[in-house]
């Protein structure tokens, strides 16, 4: 007769609490490290050597006034995004409208700032504060803007197709193009998947179905990224790209994801070191990797060094205590 070892349902509890801290941290971590490397090519990227710790971006990349350890816009629509759902008990498209509107008018102010929010984001943004309803304000160009922040859905909610039309929907306020909302589902059913702990060949079929119902290009770059997950990276980012289309950092990162499934550190440096769109890249591989694993798998020295950790750690609680009372 086998032995059941049935799990203490508060070490479950807190089990889980531990992946929504890492895949928040996660996030923020490939976005701090991959700010250094945006906008460079592939090769200029490993001629100058890769990197695997905190620094300042060089003069002319977008995030070169941040701080060594400070996270972009990627993370920071993250936490509006996250701070809608707890506020609001879920998504709600209007009250993430409004925030997102905000946040961008105060980022396209800030001398530090205004230069990380991307021309299809900054120009939504603007339509956003003109009047015009999130219905037509998102832009028709297919960027990654709306997939680098969609992890909280696949936090707060555990049905797919919640998730599925949630993170669709998030999507359209800035990025309404199908690719767009595309790579938002990915990039929140990939998460959701990844915290429910599934065999990586499931994770990557549902992301595949639910992405290539709005998309059917997008699910095919997923696919392929992950069956060529043992090639080379220089062949891989070769052929699936890594410019600021969605079609091609949402598949890049499921690629490192893949690739280093159970070593997280060597996921994101392979995301922050692939050249094109890194940070973004490394948000999305990051926020995969802390879901899947927790933010127990990232080194200390990533932890310590993020700024702003706590207000990450503390949203993440947050959220996944919202998540349990819904």
């Amino acid at each position: 007769m086998k032995n059941i070892i049935i799990e203490d349902p508060e070490f479950r509890a807190e089990k889980l609490k531990r992946k929504y801290i890492g895949c928040m941290l996660g996030a923020a971590i490939g976005d701090a490290l991959g700010k250094q490397n945006e906008g460079c090519s592939r090769e200029a990227v490993l001629k100058a050597g890769r990197i695997s710790v905190y620094g300042r971006a060089p003069e002319g990349c977008p995030g070169e006034k941040l701080r060594a350890g400070q996270y972009t816009d990627d993370t920071e629509q993250m936490l509006v995004l996250a701070g809608s759902i707890i506020d609001r008990s879920g998504f709600d498209i209007i009250d993430f409208s409004e925030r997102i509107a905000k946040w961008g008018a105060d980022a396209m102010a800030d001398p530090v700032k205004k230069n990380l929010v991307g021309p299809s984001s900054a120009q939504s943004i603007l339509r956003l504060n003109s009047g015009i309803s999130w219905k037509g304000s998102g832009s028709d160009i297919p960027t990654c803007g709306s997939a680098m922040r969609a992890a909280p859905i696949g936090l707060f909610y555990e049905s797919l197709d919640e998730i599925e039309s949630f993170a669709a929907l998030s999507s359209i306020p800035t990025h309404k193009s199908p690719g767009s909302q595309a790579g938002a589902v990915a990039a929140a059913i990939g998460v959701r998947c990844a915290l429910n702990e599934v065999t990586a060949c499931e994770l990557i079929r549902e992301t595949v179905m639910m992405a290539s119902k709005y998309d059917v290009l997008m699910g095919e770059k997923i696919k392929i990224a992950f069956n060529k997950k043992d090639n080379r990276p220089d062949e891989v980012f070769n052929e699936l790209g890594t410019s600021y289309s969605v079609y091609e950092t949402v598949p890049s990162a499921f690629y490192c994801f893949s690739r280093h499934i159970e070593s997280p550190e060597m996921a994101i440096i392979e995301a922050v070191n692939a050249g094109g769109d890194t940070d973004s890249i490394a948000c999305i591989t990051g926020a995969l990797c802390g879901a899947l694993h927790g933010q127990s798998c990232f080194p200390e020295k990533w932890i310590a060094g993020l700024e702003n950790k706590d207000i990450l750690i503390r949203t993440a609680i947050l959220l996944f205590e919202a998540s349990v009372k819904k």
